[in-house]
């Protein structure tokens, strides 16, 4: 069935019907059936779906089918352009992307070649537009190409793509390097490109094209255009002449929209004149006067827009032609001067791309003057621009011949465009050009006044006439475009008695007619009165011959002409020519006054004309016509001889076949051949030198035309032989010299012998062809004779070589034509006696002499007829390869060589010239080895490198098998094989090797693939060689190396590795050279099985190179590769373990065997890191390698074991390589150490050293690069350790590249540690620095005894020491991230890591980071266990929480000592591998209050890590998990653990730094002994310390005797540091301490009465105390009356955030910081944040009552202002920015207030409160003392206070809120009254608040007795302010006045919002 093939014009989609078929546009569809208006078909792209489709949606295209697919039928050209469309559109894409520079570029491209592509398709173009067109695209496509890197196309010079199969070698090299130049010429002329063929260097050509002329007619005029030399003031070329009417437009249809002209034969001399102009003449054509009329207007009429109305086209008719003869004789018409216009053309000529478009040309009129004055006055008008009156012009300037320009012009110069010829000959006559053109100029005349009294108004009239005086018509013209015309009218210049015309036109008169023809000139008075000038009759004449009496023409040059006044009356008219009798000239008259009947000479009067004869066929030369009639003057023809030499070359090749004839009738017929046949011969070999000359050289065409069809002297050839043989006999005879031998001159003789050599080719020729005659007429009877004196001839040549006289010139003459004589010779003389003659003449030139013309005669000569011939060319070639060959080892003439050479392959390649299997052979054996030794020496950046590797490879091309035996037989024999295949084997090796700079460029792809092709062949043979030669008896190792190294390197190099390409090139590569990667690794592994018994040598050795061929992303190239793995395994294995056994030795005793394959194995490991970090390999090639190898081990008795475990350990190393090389470049910085560590820890398992320490310093590289200092220093530590103190000498494997100088352990493991210890000291880690110092002393003070480094590492270990106490350092913080789901790398995948915090980075901020580096996961807001749908999803999901370090237990060796917490805190946080986290929940299953304390449990989770932190990564896998759950009375006793060991840190902190504030020292009192809200450890006592709980838990009875010693040892500790508070307390704060010490008082006896007295090891020494007490103070925010929570009741430390030890903030930490992290919250007291708990609680209004009632009776001291903080956020909440957002406006407001200098003094507002908080009625307190503690989980909040652990524990509310109640009558409550400036009572103030520099000022507020009162109608509550603070240059404290509520002061105001409820255990958010 005939199928059809359309392409869719337009989108088709219809869904909802059925059996449609969609279609887009620009599917392609195949049609199966049809109907009417519809197709049935399917899409090309998807066969399987049919359907039907409209008719008119689909556009039928001519298709081809190509591999079983439907094609476009397009022409090569559309098809490439498609194709890289498709290419380029892939990149420009990804251009865009990465916002590469270039993508303009190639977007501009890719818009001009789709443009052609539509101009290709359209098929509306023109062939010479098709031509350029394509070429156009083309060199897009090469440039485009040259920019995007991609392969180079390789043309011919009409554009299409070369076949190169079917070109040899160094052509395909040589059209390489034309490309290359036609890209960069393309680059450089990207503007204006000269696309066309090579034109005639020697012709150039200017099209003129005439748009518009824009003046102000009256009557019609013409144009006479022509180019003109500015500075000979003469016209150049013929005229152009434009018929112009009034009407502004072409009076001639035939112009209509044609007026253009191709002025011709301009020679490279006429274009750069210095200056040349485009004249144009303007001639009225009308009456004398011009007659104005309503018709006149000033016309700007384009002629292409404009139409011939039918009055112009009569008033065309009617007009005069130029000349005055082509109208009606009544009519009154002449012509007369209208204007000039001129444009100088030089600097457009230079650069014609400059000047697109028109072109103005200023016009002028003449006025009065003449039109030859008014051009000089235009020409020297230096404003001629601002003439307003111009012609419009395009101007082009096309090189070439006139033949030429038509075929590649044709739409320019199409048939009737009229062509103006140089007035002269051109710089180079062609054969064809027949002209007999005389140009004629009318230059001026001088009229004397007869019986007139003023001057006459004269027109001359020219005519040509014959003998008998009749005109000769149509033989004149005006000008190119004009018709011809019969006779010439001049202008009329009125009243000008000397008028000036320099009028030129073109007469052309036939050959035949022009001895017969003369001109007359026939002169006329013009009067301007029409009736008088009906009536005007001629008054003079003139003429003048055109040929002379002699048969010359009329000379060159001015000629004056006598005038004869006509007498009418009496003149004859019946005799025409009766002037003829008279003089022309005034130089004929002689003096006298001739006349005739009606004819009188008028003696003051006469004509000036020039004349100028253009003609090929006429001379003007006296001699040359005595020559070629000098049967006719015998007794001149010595004279006409000598005289020959004297006549122009353009006469001479006018009549040349006339010459030649004469010449040769002289030579054969003449009576003297002693005087004349040397004279005869010299006159001929100077007419040969004439035409040879440059001007003439197409003339020699016209010669070999004339020997070779119209010579005819039969006898020539004996007399030219002769006379050749005495020029040199003579020449060669020893001429006379000097007394010291030098020559006195050069003799005629050598003088005559040089132009005889110079031209000996022809004579030759005409020799040889005078031979061809003679034979033919006389059957070659006389054959011996003439081959004898032939002989005898070519032994003269031989002669001249071997005279010892100076001949060098011709000698150097008779190697240029030797070659063309001998083509010659073949016709007439036996070919090998021929050959054998020019082999005696090359051979008997000495070495050294004409080096370079005996090089460039053995060019010439392979070029010819005589080398193609199989005889001749085995006696040539051999000697010309020898002569190239010496040549080659001198280093001399070598581009001559490469030149010859490639002409040599290029010939043999053709099929035409015979058998070329000897031919290859002598080139093998003579020039392969010193072709492959030049190139292999040569500097690969001189590009003859890649001419000598494209001849190595031509030969190699040609070479088969034969040729391969032949060669290493004759090399064998010589004892050069091995050398040869050493040598050969390295150039292919670095031919192909990445590591060596390429011969060829990477984009030359055909060139490389066709190297490769060659290389291939050549190694299958040599693989053939070593194994015949080099494989037994003798084993040749090194050879065998060398060929598995070169095939494998041929094989893994980047051209053949066919997966890397994009689909188009893949394509090509496979139709034009196939997959050539199969058989060569079929090649290499025939050869290592036929290494036999020699195969454990190559074991190590081979691995890599093997490997990496197995890697190829080929499958059988894999399979075919990868046995030789297990061959090589079983090799080592089997072979002997004692060095002197071979491997076959070890069969015979199987006790010798290795046993092992541990080199095997070594060299596998290390090479595939190597390999598989370059990017070779893949997942396919691990798994197909673990198939392979497993199934040979499986099935091998010995190696199962073994093989197995090794294969296994192999395919984990790849796994773990690919990860590597996937993630190394990966931006997450942890991926990228986590591939690195488990790299490090496979090569620790595998004991590989040198592997190891590769990695350790890769690691160690990624830690600095992000200055990850402790890592990095753990890291090195790894080398160190494989490191020992003593002097060995260091391994290569142990060695260091940072320390490349260090020679053995010591020196490395000395210079390591130092390196260790510079990245622990910026790292902060000085205790390990110290480690590392105490090993390093010892080595000093017990090893070396070094004291003097001992000294200097001493002193920098006391400077460790001392920062440690001295200078601040982070505390890291830990966090546990699990990341769930597929979609991470596998090592990530549902892995649990604890990693480290960098300095200062919180929660949120570590979130932020990890989500940075994972872009695509999900952050889970729960910490609950994901299902599987995660786990084993694609997706990505993090789960983030805190968690706290255990400290090791090997440090309780701190506990209950006084150190320094500095010293302390470190172990803390460092060295750390267990981590826990709890979540706090409530047990309500035994019916208890949710508030109770004894239903508080927390779930601990504890977590082991695989290693301690910090550690050589900054995060490490869980490696354990256990989780178990923490009781009540456990939590409490905790809590209690931690608050007794806060209070010793803080004693012993402020006895060890008398400098800090007290300020937290008085909150954690505070906090302690007046509990307040929370209860402190009372609740604990009624939750715990009760015999009921006691009953009920008996288990837990150790542990309340724990709780209870430890209330018991909280007593002497406060009042330890109660004493110390004293102390440091100001007199400001002594109120506070009299309150703390009441309230001591009552705990003391409280708890000594029920637990004991204990006491306590820490002593207070009152002496190292020195109290600081002017006026510095504590902010209020940290007056301990003012935290009225309960230190022991506050949160648990097991929170999952941040816990630190209680440290007040160093001195450079801001506290503006720690306020910042603070949230002050305005609510009313009983404001408490809900949770869903309280849902089920009673809501009634009487509860909410009491509850308000309780509070209107709070009332609270005065001793400080009350702070409120809002409610705990959960974890994932992200409350830094919600605090963040408060506080940031807290801290603008305190920041205005503190910078202004004008603000007013700050002042503290107080409230009037009761000396003595009133006692709690007995409900309140059951509350309070029954609400349990918080478990709420911190948050950053927290970090401000200094005790997080503590403050950690507040129940249902944030750090310090206090409230009385949780229930949900309190959610609600009424506000409290804002507190204005205005009701404050500033009596109370006794202080003023001064800036003090050095210390702190203060306000008291602490003033007895003095309270403010502030009352509403509902309720009385108390609002405190905050007291302001200043910064000294220790702590910076954040000020903020009158802080409160909006909304406060206005009690009727709506009541705030309620705050969030409080997440419940069971909450999807992190508790």
């Amino acid at each position: 069935m005939q199928y059809s093939y359309f392409t869719a014009k337009c989108n088709f989609d219809q869904d909802t019907k059925p059996h449609r078929l969609n279609l887009d546009v620009g599917d392609t569809v195949i049609i199966l059936k049809e109907t009417t208006h519809w197709y049935y078909g399917y899409r090309q792209k998807a066969k399987e779906t049919r359907g039907i489709f409209p008719k008119s949606y689909v556009h039928l295209c001519e298709y081809n089918i190509v591999n079983g697919e439907y094609c476009i039928q397009r022409t090569d050209i559309v098809e490439e352009i498609t194709k890289v469309l498709l290419e380029w559109g892939g990149i420009a894409k990804s251009y865009f992307l990465s916002t590469n520079p270039n993508f303009q570029k190639i977007r501009r491209k890719i818009n001009e070649l789709n443009n052609n592509r539509s101009a290709l398709i359209s098929g509306n173009l023109p062939l010479d537009e098709m031509r350029k067109v394509k070429l156009q695209a083309t060199a897009q496509i090469d440039t485009g190409n040259k920019l995007l890197g991609l392969d180079m196309v390789v043309r011919d010079e009409s554009g299409d793509i070369l076949d190169t199969n079917a070109i040899c070698t160094t052509e395909l090299y040589e059209n390489h390097v034309n490309a290359v130049q036609r890209i960069e010429k393309a680059n450089r002329l990207s503007s204006d490109r000269d696309l066309g063929r090579g034109h005639n260097k020697y012709s150039h050509n200017i099209l003129l094209h005439v748009n518009a002329f824009v003046c102000k007619f009256m009557e019609d005029s013409d144009l006479l255009f022509t180019l003109f030399d500015g500075d000979t003031h003469k016209p150049i070329s013929e005229n152009y002449v434009v018929k112009w009417s009034r009407t502004g437009i072409a009076r001639d249809i035939d112009q209509f929209d044609n007026n253009r002209v191709l002025f011709t034969d301009l020679s490279r001399n006429d274009l750069s004149i210095s200056k040349m102009y485009l004249v144009c003449y303007a001639i009225r054509i009308g009456s004398m006067e011009v007659k104005d009329s309503m018709e006149s207007k000033r016309t700007s009429m384009s002629i292409a827009n404009s139409v011939l109305t039918a009055a112009s086209r009569k008033h065309s008719q009617l007009s005069v032609n130029s000349n005055g003869s082509g109208g009606s004789t009544s009519e009154y018409l002449m012509r007369r001067p209208f204007g000039v216009a001129c444009k100088d053309l030089t600097p457009i000529i230079s650069k014609p791309e400059d000047f697109r478009g028109n072109l103005d040309l200023p016009f002028i009129m003449c006025e009065k003057d003449t039109l030859d004055g008014t051009l000089r006055k235009l020409i020297a008008n230096k404003d001629i621009d601002k003439i307003e009156s111009k012609m419009a012009v395009t101007f082009e300037v096309l090189r070439g011949d006139i033949k030429q320009i038509k075929e590649d012009f044709p739409r320019l110069v199409h048939t009737n465009v009229p062509v103006a010829r140089k007035m002269g000959f051109p710089e180079v006559i062609l054969p064809g050009d027949v002209r007999n053109d005389l140009y004629l100029t009318i230059c001026s005349g001088e009229f004397a006044r007869i019986a007139k009294t003023s001057e006459k108004n004269v027109e001359v009239t020219v005519c040509v006439a014959n003998e008998q005086g009749q005109l000769v018509p149509g033989v004149m013209s005006i000008g190119a475009g004009h018709a011809p015309i019969d006779e010439y009218k001049s202008v009329v210049y009125y009243h000008d008695d000397k008028p000036k015309w320099q009028e030129t036109f073109k007469i052309h008169v036939p050959i035949e007619e022009f001895k017969q023809c003369h001109l007359r000139f026939t002169l006329k008075h013009r009067s301007s009165n029409e009736q008088k000038d009906r009536s005007e009759k001629p008054f003079g004449l003139a003429y003048v011959r055109l040929m002379q009496a002699n048969g010359t023409t009329i000379p060159q040059g001015q000629h004056i002409l006598a005038v004869y006044k006509i007498d009418h009356k009496r003149h004859d008219k019946t005799v025409a020519n009766s002037y003829m009798e008279l003089p022309a000239t005034t130089a004929e008259l002689q003096g006298t006054k001739p006349s005739i009947p009606g004819l009188s000479l008028l003696p003051k009067d006469q004509l000036t004309i020039c004349v100028n004869l253009c003609s090929t066929k006429l001379t003007q030369s006296v001699s040359l016509l005595g020559l070629l009639h000098w049967s006719a003057h015998k007794e001149t023809l010595e004279q006409s001889l000598n005289a020959l030499s004297l006549v122009p070359g353009e006469e001479v090749v006018k009549f040349l076949q006339d010459i030649l004839d004469a010449l040769f009738n002289i030579l054969v017929e003449n009576d003297q051949p002693e005087k004349y046949d040397q004279l005869v011969f010299m006159s001929i070999i100077h007419l040969i030198e004439t035409v040879s000359d440059l001007k003439y050289q197409h003339f020699l065409t016209v010669l070999d035309v004339y020997i070779n069809e119209s010579f005819s002297a039969t006898l020539a050839y004996t007399k030219l032989m002769d006379v050749l043989m005495r020029n040199i006999r003579d020449a060669i005879t020893p001429s006379e010299k000097s007394a010291d031998g030098i020559e006195l001159e050069e003799s005629a003789a050598v003088r005559r012998l040089y132009k005889t050599t110079r031209y000996l080719h022809y004579v030759m020729k005409f020799v040889i062809r005078s031979r061809v005659l003679y034979a033919a007429m006389n059957c070659n009877t006389d054959y011996v004779d003439f081959a004898t004196r032939l002989q005898e001839l070519l032994k003269m040549f031989i002669d001249m070589i071997g005279c010892p006289s100076n001949l060098l010139k011709s000698e150097g003459a008779l190697l240029k034509n030797l070659h063309i004589i001998a083509t010659d010779l073949m016709e007439v003389f036996d070919q090998v006696h021929l050959s054998i003659s020019i082999v005696e003449i090359l051979e008997k030139f000495p070495k050294r002499r004409l080096t370079q013309s005996k090089m460039g005669c053995i060019k010439d000569f392979v070029e010819t007829k005589l080398f193609s011939s199989p005889k001749c060319r085995a006696i040539l070639l051999p000697v010309f390869c020898k002569h190239i060959k010496d040549h080659l080892e001198s280093n001399d003439e070598i581009a001559e060589c490469i030149n010859i050479m490639n002409n040599i392959l290029r010939l043999l390649y053709r099929s035409d010239v015979g058998p070329t299997h000897n031919d290859v052979r002598d080139i093998m054996i003579i020039l392969l080895r010193q072709v492959m030794k030049a190139a292999h020496a040569l500097d690969r950046d001189t590009g003859v490198v890649g001419q000598f590797i494209a001849i190595m490879l031509g030969i190699l091309q040609r070479m088969d098998a034969q040729h391969y035996k032949y060669f290493v037989n004759d090399l064998h024999q010589q004892g050069e094989l091995k050398d040869f295949i050493i040598e050969i084997l390295l150039v292919f090796e670095e031919l192909v090797s990445p590591h060596q700079k390429a011969v060829f460029p990477r984009d030359w792809m055909d060139m490389i693939m066709h190297q490769n092709t060659v290389i291939l062949g050549a190694l299958q043979q040599l693989s053939m060689v070593i194994t015949d030669y080099f494989l037994c008896p003798v084993f040749d190792k090194q050879i065998w190396s060398n060929f598995f190294q070169c095939s494998i390197a041929f094989l893994v190099q980047s051209p053949l590795q066919l997966n890397d390409f994009n689909d188009n090139k893949r394509q090509i590569v496979f139709a034009r050279y196939r997959d050539i990667r199969k058989d060569t690794a079929k090649e290499i592994r025939k050869m290592w099985f036929q290494l036999g018994k020699h195969k454990p040598k190559f074991v190590p050795q081979l691995v890599e190179p093997i490997l990496e061929m197995s890697m190829i992303p080929e499958t059988e190239l894999r399979r075919e590769t990868i046995p030789i793995f297990f061959d090589m395994m079983q090799c080592e294995y089997y072979s002997s373990r004692l060095e002197l056994e071979s491997y076959g030795d070890t069969k015979h005793n199987n006790a010798h065997h290795k046993g092992n394959f541990s080199e095997f194995k070594t060299a596998m490991i290390e090479k595939l890191d190597i390999l598989i970090g370059a990017g070779k390999g893949d997942a396919e090639y691990k798994e197909l390698f673990q198939k392979i190898m497993l199934e040979y081990c499986a099935a091998h008795n010995t190696l199962n074991v073994d093989g197995t475990s090794f294969v296994a350990m192999v395919t984990k190393l790849m796994d773990k390589l690919l990860e590597y090389r996937c993630i190394i470049q990966d931006e997450s910085k942890e991926n990228r150490m986590a591939c690195t560590f488990s790299l490090l820890q496979f090569y620790s398992e595998v004991d590989l050293k040198e592997m190891y320490i590769r990695y350790v310093y890769k690691l160690c590289a990624l830690h600095m690069e992000f200055e990850n200092y402790t890592e990095a220093a753990f890291t090195l530590k790894l080398h160190t350790e494989l490191l020992r103190w003593n002097d060995t000498e260091l391994s290569p494997q142990l060695r260091s590249y940072r320390h490349s100088n260090c020679r053995t352990h010591r020196e490395l493991k000395e210079a390591l540690y130092f390196e260790i210890m510079d990245n622990f000291d910026k790292g902060m880690q000085w205790e390990c620095a110290i480690d590392m110092c105490k090993v390093l002393a010892q080595q000093y003070e017990e090893e070396i005894y070094d004291y003097i480094k001992l000294a200097e590492l001493l002193k920098r270990m006391a400077q460790f020491y001392e920062k440690i106490l001295k200078e601040m350092r982070h505390t890291s913080e830990y966090f546990r991230v699990c990341f769930y789901g597929r979609g991470f790398p596998r090592m990530l995948q549902n892995r649990v890591y604890i990693f480290r915090g960098k300095e200062y980075e919180r929660h949120s901020d570590f979130c932020s980071r990890l989500l940075v580096q994972h872009p695509q996961a999900e952050l889970m807001q729960t910490l609950e266990a994901p299902g599987e749908d995660i786990t084993h999803g694609d997706g990505q999901y993090i789960q983030v929480n805190k968690v706290e370090p255990i400290m090791d237990a090997a440090f309780a060796k701190f506990n209950d000592k006084i150190i320094s917490n500095e010293i302390v805190k470190y172990f803390t946080s460092n060295n750390v591998q267990k981590f826990q986290f709890s979540r706090p929940f409530r047990d309500s299953t035994n019916g208890g209050s949710m508030d109770d304390v004894r239903h508080l449990w927390l779930e601990r989770t504890e977590l082991i890590t695989q290693f301690p932190l910090p550690g050589i990564l900054r995060w490490f896998p869980v490696v354990d998990t256990h989780t178990f759950k923490i009781s009540p009375l456990e939590r409490a006793v905790e809590i209690m653990k931690d608050t007794n060991k806060d209070i010793r840190q803080l004693v012993i902190v402020h006895q060890s730094d008398e400098s800090l504030h007290i300020n937290p020292l008085s909150m954690k009192l505070n906090g302690i002994v007046d509990p307040a809200v929370m209860g402190g450890f009372a609740k604990y006592e009624e939750a715990f310390l009760t015999d009921e709980y006691l009953e009920q838990h008996p288990d837990d009875k150790d542990l309340i005797e724990e709780l209870k010693e430890l209330i018991a040892m909280q007593i002497p500790l406060l009042s330890i540091a109660i004493r110390l508070h004293r102390q440091k307390a100001p007199d400001s704060l002594r109120a506070l301490q009299d309150h703390l010490e009441c309230c001591f008082s009552d705990m003391q006896q409280h708890v000594e009465s029920r637990y004991g007295r204990k006491s306590c090891d820490l002593k207070i020494e009152r002496d190292s105390v020195i109290m600081r007490r002017t006026n510095s103070f504590l902010p209020a925010l940290f007056d301990s009356s003012n935290n009225r929570l309960s230190e022991t009741s506050m949160g648990s430390s097991d929170s999952g955030l941040s816990k630190s030890t209680f440290l007040p903030r160093p001195p450079t930490n801001s506290i503006k910081s720690t306020l910042a992290s603070l949230s002050f919250n305005t609510r009313p007291l009983g404001h408490s944040p809900s949770t869903k708990g309280n849902k089920h609680k009673d809501k009634t209004p009487a509860k909410r009552r009491s509850m308000k009632k309780d509070r209107d009776t709070l009332s609270l001291p005065v001793a400080n202002c009350q702070w409120y903080t809002p409610p705990l956020t959960t974890i994932t909440s992200t409350p830094e920015k919600e605090i963040n957002s408060s506080i940031n406006s807290l801290a603008s407001a305190s920041n205005s207030s503190l910078s202004g200098p004008k603000t007013p003094d700050p002042r503290v507002l107080t409230e009037e409160l009761t000396p003595k908080r009133p006692l709690r009625s007995e409900k309140d307190k059951e509350r309070r003392l029954s609400r349990p503690a918080s478990i709420a989980t911190p948050t950053a909040t927290i970090k401000a206070f200094a005790d997080t652990r503590s403050l950690s524990e507040s129940s249902n509310r944030n750090s310090v809120e206090t409230t009385d109640s949780t229930s949900e009558e309190d959610i609600r409550p009424p506000p409290l009254p804002a507190k204005t400036r205005d009701s404050t009572d500033f009596s109370s103030l006794t202080h003023s608040l001064d800036w003090n520099p050095n210390g702190y000022a203060m306000l008291n507020v602490l003033s007895n007795n003095t309270t403010t009162t502030t009352t509403t109608s509902s309720s009385s509550t108390t609002i405190m302010t905050k007291t302001s603070s200043i910064t000294n240059s220790t702590y910076e404290y954040l000020e903020a006045t009158n802080f409160s509520l909006p909304g406060i002061l206005d009690a009727s105001k709506p009541r705030p919002p309620t705050p969030p409820p409080k997440p419940m255990r069971h909450s999807k958010h992190i508790p």
